[in-house]
């Protein structure tokens, strides 16, 4: 657990754990509530996996005055370029009425710096090209854009 405080703003990050699932689930959902699909069963049983499995990934809640108002979930995959383990940071978000203080920054970092305990080498993420927002941030952070595109085909659709 890492601590943050800016402008009178206590603000702590907290690895997520089994018993964390269900304000996580909330949090994805709100999330998924401004830019993407919405969070169904399957999608709230595997953020419950990863809160179970620390061998899948990993996930944070960031609280502000005990309230919750971010979080950040990653899952672990193999990589042969990095030789190991590395990090995919599905999500990292902050809730709006707490964006702009720096919030987002404090997660990332305490993210980054908590990974490689866990084994991680790298970590990837992906960000829409417009949010240019995220993308100053990443860069702030050292990650750089890769030349390589992303595709995905959904296996569990027949």
């Amino acid at each position: 657990m890492s601590r943050f405080s800016q402008n009178e703003v206590d603000a702590k990050v907290i690895r997520a754990g089994p018993l964390d699932a269900n304000r996580l689930i909330e949090l994805v959902r709100a999330f998924h509530g401004e830019s993407g699909p919405a969070v169904g069963p399957e999608q709230a049983e595997g953020i419950r996996q990863v809160c179970t499995d620390p061998t899948l990934g990993r996930a944070w809640v960031l609280t502000v005055l005990d309230q919750d108002v971010g979080y950040a979930l990653a899952y672990f995959r193999h990589s042969i370029d990095h030789a190991g383990r590395i990090a995919v940071l599905d999500d990292i978000w902050v809730a709006a009425d707490w964006r702009g203080q720096g919030l987002g920054a404090y997660l990332l970092e305490a993210v980054c710096a908590d990974l490689p305990a866990m084994g991680a080498r790298a970590v990837l993420l992906e960000v829409d090209p417009a949010n240019e927002v995220a993308i100053a941030l990443y860069s702030r952070f050292g990650f750089t854009k890769t030349e390589t595109a992303v595709y995905a085909k959904n296996l569990a659709q027949r």
